[in-house]
């Protein structure tokens, strides 16, 4: 999948269970309102995930991942190493 323009791997195991056990999916984000002070907010994805295709439910999260990122990128720790794996080739 493509995250941040680089081809990135995902786990599908939270849309997995969601689907087995047909349970709502929500997005949590936290904002910054001041200094110490945080307000976290649910968006929901889907509330009937057996009703959605294979891959919808990460996708629709992994994009609104990218989008809070892209919002506020100095929010987000960049220590780890997220793309130091590579796709196998003709994969």
């Amino acid at each position: 999948m493509t995250f941040l323009n680089q081809d990135t791997g995902v786990l599908y195991g939270a849309e997995k269970f969601a689907k087995e056990y047909d349970q709502p999916v929500l997005y949590g984000r936290i904002n910054k309102v001041k200094r110490g002070h945080y307000s976290f907010e649910f968006a929901e994805t889907t509330l009937h995930p057996k009703e959605t295709a294979q891959g919808e439910i990460t996708e629709m999260v992994t994009r609104m991942l990218e989008k809070d990122i892209i919002k506020d990128p100095q929010y987000w720790l960049w220590s780890h190493r997220r793309w130091k794996h590579k796709r196998p080739e003709g994969k």
